[in-house]
């Protein structure tokens, strides 16, 4: 199956040093260190799975089929899968048996194809394309069976050391426990990704053996066969090896989304994003933030937000899949989810603006004010204490404190609409389906249950009335009540 891919930076080989390209990511494994119910692979980074942030990888490779080995919980990793643009080709491994026996479970798709066979893991998000580029380069420039990803590490305790002959050839891959004493000090280690002769791997896979203490077959046993048969094995060294690293905890996770977010933060503050305070800001690499925007401490930005110039974005705001216009002000600790915010605008504090809302430029939207499916005009005020949902307000319309729409009758949503200029006073119940015309006022107190022509007034209560000495004549019946009781 054809892939969809967003970038394809293979083109920059040259013309000798092409070949197609097929993509297996291992994602198979239960991640059992980081104790939870959930697959590895679906945990969430930057607020996407860490098999998105694979794929992406496997996109930028270069045009051919990608195929993702799936074991633990392969009804879900498909399911994730399935919502991304593209077609990716899945394979069940069960029992996991080890790397050698995951990529074996792909040898039916692999018959037939003469290229390069990428080999990913399902948990190391932060591959760049450049090193993925030049890993294959070197195996084809080279004309080995094999090329490897290396690292060369300060402290490489728990990695597989790169073995080589006095020549500098490699020989072969040897596990920390294996080490002999005269090899612990070998810092250049396997990072786990490869790039493979597709006819070297389909002829030298099925004899792989698993006599082993932990009776598994490893991909890093290939690298023995390819000396022996000629081909031999290659390296690629990155140029930082985190990129490389794997998430096999939740705390190492946690570190590497943090780090994320920091590099992030750095780029934007680079292109003249004003971050006060860069250790408690969180923004999600898919978040489009302009110059001169200043983002204060504990704020949130997430998805697909877009934040244009000039805006303010105060602290505790949460803002996912938005459009936030120029010159806006999100006020303190306010909510927005799948809304539009128009220039000059501002917003809250302690606002919540649920998905489908739309405000116009220069209106305002106060505190403690929720939204839903509501398109609200130009210069339009819904200033305290107020509900509006499945509305349309127009311009310059300014609706007061503690008005409700009331738009759920307990089995259909209906809609409100109130025309250019409209004034509401203060605690309306307006139950929709409703119409309040243009230029009208609206009694404080009222609860419209019919249409208002334009340039109305309209008040719906009743009249008031007093019982003088009512209040005291139910004081004195409580107390008498209460003694009676102690009695």
């Amino acid at each position: 199956m054809q892939g969809h891919h967003s970038e394809n930076f293979s083109r920059s080989m040259h013309q000798q040093t092409t070949s197609p390209l097929l993509t297996i990511i291992l994602a198979a494994g239960k991640g059992t260190r980081m104790k939870t119910s959930l697959p590895k692979v679906l945990h969430t980074l930057r607020g996407r799975h860490l098999i998105d942030h694979v794929l992406d990888t496997a996109s930028r490779a270069g045009p051919g089929r990608v195929i993702v080995i799936s074991g633990h919980g392969a009804d879900a990793v498909a399911a994730s899968i399935r919502r991304r643009t593209g077609q990716y080709e899945m394979v069940i491994q069960e029992p996991q048996l080890g790397t050698g026996h995951a990529v074996a479970q792909c040898l039916g798709g692999l018959a037939g194809f003469d290229g390069t066979v990428l080999v990913l893991s399902g948990d190391v998000p932060k591959l760049r394309p450049e090193t993925v580029e030049g890993l294959i380069r070197s195996r084809l420039e080279t004309g080995s069976d094999i090329s490897i990803l290396t690292g060369y590490l300060a402290d490489p305790t728990g990695y597989g050391r790169i073995i080589r002959d006095p020549g500098g050839k490699v020989t072969g891959i040897r596990e920390q426990r294996d080490l002999h004493p005269d090899q612990e000090s070998i810092n250049e280690v396997n990072l786990g990704v490869y790039a493979f002769d597709a006819a070297f791997l389909t002829r030298e896979l099925p004899k792989l053996r698993n006599d082993n203490a932990q009776g598994e077959y490893y991909l890093t046993d290939l690298v023995g066969a390819a000396v022996r048969s000629g081909g031999g094995a290659v390296t690629f060294a990155a140029e930082d090896h985190a990129e490389a690293l794997g998430i096999n905890t939740l705390l190492e996770l946690s570190e590497m989304e943090t780090n994320m977010n920091r590099e992030y933060l750095k780029k934007l503050m680079d292109s003249g994003v004003r971050i006060l305070d860069p250790a408690r800001t969180w923004i999600d690499d898919t978040v489009t933030v302009e110059a001169d925007v200043v983002i204060h401490p504990t704020a949130f930005l997430y998805g697909t937000t877009t934040v244009g110039a000039g805006s303010v974005i105060g602290p505790g705001a949460v803002i996912t899949d938005s459009l936030i216009g120029r010159d806006v002000e999100i006020r303190p600790y306010c909510v927005i989810t799948g809304s539009k915010v128009g220039d000059q605008a501002a917003v809250g504090p302690f606002s919540h603006m649920r998905a489908g809302t739309e405000i116009g430029p220069s209106a305002r939207i106060g505190n403690y004010v929720e939204t839903k499916m509501a398109v609200i005009g130009e210069n339009s005020k819904v200033s305290h204490l107020t509900y509006v949902g499945d509305a349309e307000l127009g311009n310059n319309v300014n609706i007061g404190a503690g008005c409700v729409t009331c738009n759920y009758d307990g089995f259909n949503k209906y809609r409100t609409v109130i025309e250019d200029g409209v004034f509401v006073g203060s605690g309306t119940m307006m139950v929709a389906p409703i119409t309040i015309g243009k230029g009208s006022l609206v009694a404080a107190g009222s609860t419209l249950t019919k249409d208002v022509p334009p340039d109305s007034l309209a008040i719906a209560r009743s009249h008031q009335s007093e019982k003088q000495g009512w209040a005291a004549k139910r004081r004195e019946k409580l107390a008498a009540e209460k003694k009676k009781e102690k009695s």
